[in-house]
């Protein structure tokens, strides 16, 4: 029976969890050891809120999604990308960072996120290279994931772990298993490259559509069956590997169930000024320490969020170590009165509707009110950045 070397992360039960919903709630603390693992083992392995992970049978993975369904994945470089300790360690990191680590918002991770944008475009056709880059878009997110931002990144500069991206793969597997499966040219670590992966806001794009699917589900803004019905409705057009290739929804109320379930995520959550206030406070502690010299830059990258955030307070002088304990204890502050922080984004979608074979048209067009709606969205949430 075939063996090999991979990272293994126990999950525990969450003892910061705040968030109530149907699902049950975990939160990785980090024990990573090396161990020599022959698939043998019959238990699945939590890779974030919704998903599962059963590397028990040889040459292959079960992944088991809550939104998905259950999908066998056999192809080489899939499996090994799978179990690669790259890969596995944002069964860590969560998709919310510092919100995520206190429970107060579900913790979906990046893992399940990297994992769910490649089973969509899988789902819809895709071809072996855009599986690929679609399950490694995120590979180089850090511990507490866009908190970084708020530390780290110059104005201007971009998301953290874009900027610095190229730089970590090199220090990683991947582009040896990339290599080894055809694929030396590393393009699949340009999702840019791939439409049906990343694609210019508003547009549905894996990427967006995921999270989209998870935090809608998530928050309780749509039900688990509409967000499976949403799923269904999806499409590659003109075809999954057209040059000008675009996801797109055939039903156009479904699409408007997402689309204001978008909004309503970034509202209570994405761009709200409440968790932005939590994001400024934990990003002014992480930069402090890290620019002081007390955690290495290159932690971001090992560790866990709980694990770095037990760094943190290892590290935390009397006055951070209140600051932390604050964060933990109070939990969101009042939103009333506080602005967006200028790291926030405006989110919102505007699906294109398969309106005829090979063609297809946004809602905002289909749905004039809906176009209204994103309007007056916009504004008030831009003038939150002037308070």
């Amino acid at each position: 029976m075939a063996a090999y070397t991979r990272q293994v992360m126990w999950l525990y039960p969450a003892r910061l969890g705040r968030f109530n919903s149907n699902f049950p709630l975990y939160v990785p603390r980090r024990r990573w050891r090396s161990f020599h693992f022959i698939h043998t083992t019959t238990t699945p392995i939590k890779a974030g809120y919704f998903q599962t992970h059963d590397f028990s049978a040889k040459n292959q993975v079960v992944i088991d999604d809550k939104i998905y369904g259950k999908h066998v994945v056999s192809e080489p470089v899939l499996v090994e990308l799978l179990q690669s300790p790259a890969l596995s360690r944002l069964a860590g990191v969560h998709q919310h960072g510092i919100s995520g680590l206190l429970g107060l918002t579900p913790k979906v991770t990046r893992l399940e996120h990297s994992v769910g944008a490649f089973l969509l475009v899988r789902l819809v056709g895709a071809g072996l290279d855009e599986q690929v880059a679609a399950l490694l878009h995120d590979i180089s997110h850090t511990a507490m994931s866009h908190v970084v931002d708020f530390a780290l990144s110059e104005p201007g500069e971009g998301s953290f772990h874009e900027v610095h991206k190229a730089r970590f793969v090199k220090t990683t597997e991947i582009p040896a298993i990339l290599t080894r499966h055809g694929f030396g040219d590393l393009k699949p670590l340009e999702e840019e490259l791939y439409p049906l992966v990343e694609m210019p806001a508003p547009h549905l794009c894996a990427d967006r559509l995921d999270y989209a699917l998870r935090d809608i589900v998530g928050f309780g803004h749509v039900l688990l069956e509409d967000a499976q019905r949403i799923l269904v409705s999806l499409k590659a057009m003109p075809s999954p590997t057209s040059q000008h290739r675009l996801l797109v929804l055939r039903d156009e109320q479904l699409a408007l169930s997402l689309a204001r379930g978008y909004m309503a995520c970034d509202r209570d959550v994405w761009g709200n000024p409440a968790h932005g206030d939590l994001y400024t406070r934990t990003a002014q502690l992480m930069k402090s320490l890290i620019k002081g010299g007390c955690v290495r830059e290159e932690e971001l990258r090992t560790l866990s969020d709980e694990a770095f955030w037990s760094k943190m307070r290892q590290e935390v002088d009397y006055v951070g170590r209140e600051a932390m304990n604050k964060l933990e204890s109070e939990g969101l502050p009042d939103e009333t009165g506080l602005p967006l922080s200028p790291n926030a984004k405006v989110r919102t979608l505007d699906p294109d509707i398969c309106v005829s074979p090979g063609k297809a048209k946004p809602l905002s067009v289909l749905i004039p009110e809906y176009a209204a709606e994103r309007r007056r969205y916009i504004l008030a949430r831009q003038e939150l950045f002037t308070l």
